[in-house]
């Protein structure tokens, strides 16, 4: 399932993996491109450095996470 997409309102695509964890896929603060945390409140971590960074995360990404028992 996807937290957010590439869109008009996001720089990032983040989804629950088949591997395991939440993937920040074609990430543009990793080397490889790809960034796996272990739960949301990693992921929530990840997405504020790449608010910090000056890319857009649509704010429901970091409702969505906060409470993903209501999914």
């Amino acid at each position: 399932m996807a937290i957010c997409r590439f869109g008009d309102d996001s720089d990032v695509y983040v989804f629950y993996s088949i591997r395991g964890g939440l993937e920040c896929c074609g990430c543009r603060l990793s080397a490889s491109s790809e960034f796996i945390a272990g739960d949301e409140a990693e992921m929530i971590a990840h997405l504020e450095q790449h608010k910090t960074a000056g890319h857009r995360i649509p704010p429901e990404a970091f409702e969505d996470l906060t409470h993903p028992e209501s999914h």
